[in-house]
């Protein structure tokens, strides 16, 4: 069991590091309020902008896959749970599960 502390609970500002568990890594460079942000076509906000350019260099493929997973998941209203450190992005099994939502999602 791997126990998480934190030390200080505080909004996050310019500056900050930011980093997922696919390895990707960031720092916060513009918070912008709720209006300035952009929209999904169905008027949803969107709370983060990540800069796709990082994924291939980084090769976290990952990331897309959890991310589309993701998206699937809320447009159909489904949950998904993901093993952290899960080898199954790489095997054709798991590319299949994430495609076959999407499309599913996309009816």
């Amino acid at each position: 069991m791997v126990r998480v502390y934190i030390l200080q609970k505080r909004e996050i500002k310019v500056g900050d590091k930011v980093a997922g568990r696919h390895g990707n890594k960031g720092i916060i460079s513009k918070i912008l309020p709720r209006q300035d942000m952009p929209y999904l076509q169905d008027g949803t906000p969107v709370d983060m902008v990540f800069n796709p350019l990082g994924v291939p260099s980084r090769m976290n493929v990952g990331q897309i896959f959890e991310s589309s997973l993701g998206l699937a998941g809320d447009l159909l209203k489904k949950h998904y749970r993901i093993a952290p450190f899960d080898e199954r992005y790489e095997q054709e099994a798991s590319r299949k599960l994430v495609f076959s939502e999407l499309y599913e999602a996309s009816k």
